[in-house]
């Protein structure tokens, strides 16, 4: 018998897939950056996949969190009290799982994060803290909100930190200056980070209006091949995870938000398509296996840093023969895969993404 193509106990299937390959992602550049390759530069064909899956990882992530507080925000209807229960166990909790990677991975064990640092899971924090009202907003005005988020960064320029390097990035001096890493100059800031909460939003409001994504998804496309026609004639490095190229990740400039979200938004199409076909096909089964990892994305995340934290504390940072390299990450990032069924099936209730809803629960009654 064939299952319901759109909804699996309350839930869209093709959104946990994307989260599953969120988090598959994120797990993969951690890894990649903990065991690099020996002689691999950046024009190496494996080093622009593993720059490619690393430079989606972060954006589908964010995206589909996005996706998710905004459709547990617009649940049911509430005042007052009830946005207070709702929001408080995420915002702890985020902050809290925050510290916790950050001494997992502590630049003193050879990591590379200082113990207050801002990084996804604070910005999660902060889209929980604004969703009360973003969730109120309609789709034009959010729409309007996200360019503005995005173009942000071509106006901020050098405050957002174009030539820092990553000790910078991750160092405070006080709240103010905190505050600054959290909304501003960070790994991960609230500016531009937060255009990809608010199109997750906008994703889960036009889930029917597949030709108001597919025009959106147009107009990126053709942003997109116009910065590889820059690339190309002005002899400039496409894209780097950090330094002079068109397209940069720390920090996340406005070229890269615009063709990172287009490509979220072309995932999110095909999968749709492919959820909503009644046709059983091998390719479904395979995203029927990574739906556990996406609803396990949160425990995962902060489980993946533990594993990592341990073997740099333990070997330290170095690069590795290619072969070695490779087959390190790739079984790292598929292990999370069985990992993730048989914990659904052995430990269904003891999961952070439990505790939020245990937590929420108990604070509403």
């Amino acid at each position: 018998m064939e299952e319901a193509p759109t909804l699996l106990m309350g839930r869209i299937r093709h959104i946990d897939w994307m989260k599953g390959i969120a988090i598959l992602f994120m797990v993969q550049v951690h890894t990649a950056a903990v065991v690099p390759p020996t002689g691999i530069n950046v024009h190496h064909p494996l080093a622009f996949l593993a720059a490619a899956l690393g430079g989606m990882a972060a954006p589908l992530f964010v995206t589909m969190s996005g996706w998710g507080v905004h459709a547990s925000a617009k649940r049911k209807g509430r005042e007052g009290g009830d946005w207070i229960a709702w929001m408080a166990p995420r915002v702890s909790i985020l902050f809290l799982c925050q510290i916790l990677v950050n001494a997992l991975f502590h630049e003193n064990h050879a990591g590379r994060f200082e113990i207050l640092t801002p990084g996804i899971l604070t910005l999660f924090a902060v889209s929980a803290i604004l969703m009360p009202v973003l969730s109120k907003i309609g789709t034009f005005s959010r729409g309007v909100l996200m360019i503005l988020f995005i173009l942000a960064p071509s106006v901020l320029g050098g405050h957002t930190g174009p030539e820092w390097s990553w000790g910078v990035r991750i160092h405070s001096d006080g709240l103010a200056e905190w505050f600054e890493r959290l909304l501003i100059n960070g790994t991960y800031p609230a500016i531009p980070w937060l255009s990809y909460t608010i199109l997750g939003s906008l994703i889960a409001d036009l889930k029917e209006d597949v030709l108001i994504k597919k025009r959106i998804f147009l107009v990126g496309l053709i942003f997109t091949s116009y910065t590889v026609l820059v690339s190309v004639t002005q002899n400039e490095t496409w894209a780097l995870t950090e330094g002079d190229a068109i397209l940069t990740f720390f920090p996340a400039n406005s070229e890269f938000v615009i063709v990172s979200a287009a490509f979220v938004i072309l995932l999110q199409m095909i999968l749709d398509k492919a959820e909503n076909n009644p046709k059983e096909t091998p390719v479904k089964g395979i995203l029927r296996k990574l739906e556990p990892a996406g609803r396990l994305s949160l425990t995962i995340y902060v489980g993946h840093f533990a594993l990592l934290g341990a073997f740099v504390a333990s070997y330290g940072r170095g690069s590795f023969p290619l072969e070695i390299s490779f087959a390190f990450t790739v079984i790292h990032m598929i292990a999370w895969i069985p990992i993730s069924i048989a914990y659904e099936r052995i430990a269904p209730n003891y999961s952070l993404e439990q505790v939020i809803r245990v937590m929420s629960r108990k604070l509403s009654r």
